[in-house]
């Protein structure tokens, strides 16, 4: 089941949200762009915020599940000597699962969400890129259960658990007079917490604070390595075939954000502070690798680790929400994000930028108890320029240029 559903999920790199985050997770969150912190309008309240469980409208058991559909275009880049090289298109099926209780006991509501808070997957076909990333593979799922306590009619807080399992792949394939190649592949569970706090000092008006905690996701598996020798002796032969590890971060985040009312329209603002400054360098481990290994130049390359120091980054998000008729709102939004790499630690595997990114959709209600959103988004990825630090002739040094991310996402949710 758990292959199934990876394989289900796929690749789904670089889709809004610098790095490798993937912060929209329901149908509503696709058309919000994620400005829908403050208030929730159904159950993805129990990843987004637990303590607006205990503000939705309707108090029965709250179902909804939708489907993402994702598309990275082409990542083109062009080399300081003017070659030109471009990735293939990533593509993926997003499911996404939340559910929100009653209040089974006096001011506690309880939740849990299925979703896919980050991922990357990067292909390179030709030479140059794919000496340091013929592919790149992150997958992550997360099981987020929550609860929430109303404290006073307008103050309620939240809290949560993460579980969060990853599997990753990365080859590498330099195409050389001595070839030489690297497959490590590995998976791992790893856990975190979430806390949230929803205030409402007047009727129309909301106001939230949450935070998602640091993921250190430890990745374990295993390797094969193929490290010629010299043909003359100049070196021995590196290859090895065992054991590897890999830890990438995925880091805290602290949301702040605000909603006003106006009779039937909700305006939302989003401030998101990421910490991907926890993410220093992509290091893989190989635990039983020997003097001889590290006396082949090939095994020294695919050792070493590569520096990555990256920044934390601000989003800045807003949406608004009209409802056009009883049954029917309709909803907009933009966001600003800014790049996490450095433009000297920006690397094929993962080609980060800055982007801007559009959003609409709509939700419509059959009945009191069934209600369908759909929602999309288009991503604007600016041109980069980059230079990799270590002066290494397969690194990027040339401009990455613009590009763009889509998404389109229909949902279902249900009361009963």
């Amino acid at each position: 089941m758990k292959k199934y559903l990876l394989f289900s999920l796929a690749a789904c790199s670089l889709l809004n949200g610098a790095g490798f985050k993937l912060p929209e997770q329901s149908s509503d969150s696709v058309a919000l762009l994620n400005s829908n912190i403050a208030t929730s309008f159904g159950p993805d309240a129990a990843y987004f915020n637990p303590a607006n469980m205990l503000f939705l409208d309707d108090p029965r058991h709250q179902f909804e599940s939708s489907f993402s559909y994702l598309q990275l275009d082409n990542v083109k880049y062009t080399h300081y000597d003017g070659k030109k090289y471009k990735s293939r298109k990533s593509k993926a099926l997003l499911p996404t699962f939340h559910f929100v209780s009653p209040e089974y006991i006096a001011n506690w509501k309880f939740g849990i969400s299925l979703v896919v808070p980050a991922g990357m997957s990067m292909r390179w076909d030709e030479d140059l890129p794919k000496a340091t990333s013929k592919k790149f593979d992150l997958k992550v799922m997360e099981l987020n259960p929550s609860a929430a306590y109303r404290i006073t009619d307008n103050l309620a807080i939240g809290f949560g658990l993460r579980a969060i399992y990853t599997k990753g792949e990365a080859i590498q394939d330099i195409n050389s007079p001595l070839k030489a190649d690297q497959d490590i592949k590995g998976d791992g569970v790893n856990f975190g917490y979430n806390i949230a706090l929803t205030y409402k000092p007047i009727e129309n008006l909301s106001l939230a604070a949450t935070y998602r905690s640091k993921v250190d996701m430890k990745l374990k598996g295993d390797t094969d390595i193929k490290a010629p020798a010299h043909p003359l002796g100049a070196f021995p032969d590196g290859s090895y075939n065992g054991k590897a590890k890999l830890n990438v971060p995925l880091p805290a985040s602290l949301n702040l954000a605000i909603s006003y009312e106006i009779k039937d329209t909700t305006l939302m603002f989003a401030y998101e502070k990421t910490y991907w400054s926890a993410w220093k360098e992509l290091n893989f481990d190989y635990p039983n690798a020997g003097a001889s290994n590290y006396s082949n130049p090939f095994f020294k390359a695919f050792d070493e680790p590569k520096a990555r120091n990256w920044k934390d980054t601000n989003t800045y998000r807003f949406g608004i929400a009209h409802n056009a008729t009883q049954k029917l709102r309709i909803m907009g939004s933009i966001i600003f994000d800014e790049a996490a790499s450095l433009s000297s630690t920006t690397s094929f595997d993962l080609p980060d930028t800055k982007a801007v990114a559009y959003g609409t959709g709509f939700n419509y209600k059959f009945s009191e108890d069934l209600e369908l959103g759909m929602s999309y988004f288009y991503q604007d990825r600016k041109k980069r320029d980059v230079k990799y630090y270590s002066g290494n002739p397969n690194y990027p040094n040339g401009t990455f240029e613009r590009g763009n991310a889509q998404a389109i996402n229909l949902g279902i949710k249900y009361k009963f």
